[in-house]
């Protein structure tokens, strides 16, 4: 008998299109959420102008450089929160019991958990973060051709799995600690209002912890001093450099290896 039991992609599908139904009910709550989204993540492009229309150079770099720089940062984290929006209820459903239901179904438990809730704001960071992409890297001044526009696919991508793969770790957390909201929330404060920047005006020393313990440097600044021919600027091999998007697959892995890992230890409340 042929085994009709749908991918680990289509059980993402069928599960994510029903969240985004129960969500798309209240439809008051879903233009709020939209234009919420884009105001918060708007305040930092508003931030960067502003700044920018004070001192004309952040360390070295001009306004159409940290602005493709920022478009990217933004793009990524839309590309993770869209469909990893969820990792945040992970906290309450180890605290309530609520995990136990995911063990018991036929589906991974991690595809249950980032399902589990459509994050409606998540659609305002897609619009502003590919909207500014569009048109800060049509004003980058980079030669842009098919392999460069490739590249960048690749880096969008691989920095939203780099976002991905921190806070799933940090989530792995979870199911040994009562709480894990701190580390989460600094985390994503940290890559909002930082990996937007020439993340070298920080020191060598602090550049190389963006590289290792918090890689968000691989999120956007790196592919993008390497699109923007600025490659020289940071303290690493070239290679290593150019080939930074594919950091985001080692991070992730890392991360969901880390998660499964620590599920392990999952002992219910008993509710």
């Amino acid at each position: 008998m042929a085994d009709h039991t749908p991918s680990w992609f289509g059980q993402y599908l069928v599960l994510e299109r029903a969240a985004l139904r129960a969500q798309l009910q209240y439809r008051a709550n879903f233009w709020s959420a939209l234009v919420g989204g884009v105001a918060y993540q708007g305040t930092q492009l508003l931030f960067l102008g502003v700044l920018l229309s004070k001192f004309d150079l952040i360390a070295g770099w001009g306004f159409p450089e940290i602005a493709l720089v920022f478009a990217m940062r933004l793009t990524s984290h839309a590309l993770y929160v869209v469909p990893f929006g969820s990792l945040y209820l992970t906290d309450q459903m180890v605290r309530d019991g609520e995990f136990d239901r995911c063990l018991l179904r036929p589906v991974n438990p991690f595809l249950q958990l980032i399902t589990r809730q459509f994050p409606l704001m998540s659609l305002g960071d897609a619009v502003l973060g590919f909207g500014a992409l569009l048109i800060f890297g049509w004003q980058a001044p980079v030669d842009w051709s098919a392999v460069k526009l490739g590249y960048l696919f690749a880096a969008v991508v691989g920095g939203s799995l780099v976002e991905t793969g921190i806070q799933t770790f940090f989530c792995g957390l979870s199911f040994v600690a009562t709480s894990t909201a701190s580390v989460r929330i600094f985390a994503d404060v940290s890559i909002t209002q930082f990996s937007g920047y020439p993340l070298t005006m920080f020191g060598r020393g602090v550049f190389y912890g963006f590289c290792t313990a918090f890689p968000m440097a691989f999120i956007a600044f790196l592919p993008a001093t390497f699109l923007l021919d600025r490659a020289d600027d940071v303290p690493l091999p070239l290679w290593l450099t150019a080939i930074s998007p594919v950091a985001g697959v080692a991070v992730f892995s890392i991360g969901y290896l880390f998660f499964v890992r620590m599920m392990r230890r999952y002992s219910s409340p008993g509710s």
